[in-house]
This record gives C-alpha cells, sequence and structure tokens, in this order.
C-alpha cells in the first residue's frame, strides 16, 4: 500500500467515524424524543401503539 493510499484510507475512516458520531447523535435524540412522548401518553395508548407498529 502507497503512502497516497493509506492517507486515503486514514480520510475515508474519519469521514465514516463522523457519519456513524452523527447518525448515533440523532439516534440519541430520537430516543429522548420517543421516552418525552411516551411519558406524556397513557399505557394504554403506547401500548396500543407497540400493538400496531408490529
Amino acid at each position: 500500500m502507497s503512502l497516497f493510499q493509506a492517507n486515503a484510507a486514514i480520510t475515508e475512516t474519519e469521514t465514516l467515524r463522523q457519519e456513524i458520531d452523527a447518525l448515533k447523535d440523532r439516534l440519541a435524540g430520537l430516543s429522548r424524543a420517543s421516552i418525552s412522548i411516551s411519558e406524556n401518553l397513557g399505557a394504554e395508548d403506547v401500548l396500543q401503539e407497540v400493538v400496531n407498529s408490529a
């Protein structure tokens, strides 16, 4: 592997890590929103939505 190829691979790896971090942040935000919404609904409503989603 040449130095150029190694640098390209490192750059690609860093780009992928940044994308993964962004997706993890997005997923965490969606999870917090889901928990917040669920807390404001009655248990029956939440369970019905789970059944409807299955």
